[in-house]
């Protein structure tokens, strides 16, 4: 199994996605679907870690399901645009 697969077996991972999932169909006026919704989750748990409103071991657990970086390649290098 990937890392990618393991989170989205994960039951914290899972609720989140029906929570989106629900609240998006009801404010978007249109079902959205699973893959939508975990997308969302996905870019909601980047962006919260991103910002410091991670503390260990929640930083962790959640990093067990990123790459591996390169020999030349920091965290800061690979969020910056």
């Amino acid at each position: 199994m990937n890392r990618l697969a393991e989170l989205q077996n994960d039951p914290a991972f899972r609720q989140a996605v029906l929570a989106v999932r629900g609240a998006s169909s009801t404010l978007s006026g249109r079902e959205v679907t699973e893959a939508e919704a975990e997308f969302l989750v996905g870019i909601a748990l980047a962006t919260f870690a991103n910002s410091g409103g991670l503390d260990e071991p929640s930083i962790g657990h959640l990093a067990r399901f990123s790459g591996n970086l390169g020999p030349s390649e920091t965290v800061d290098s690979l969020t910056k645009h």
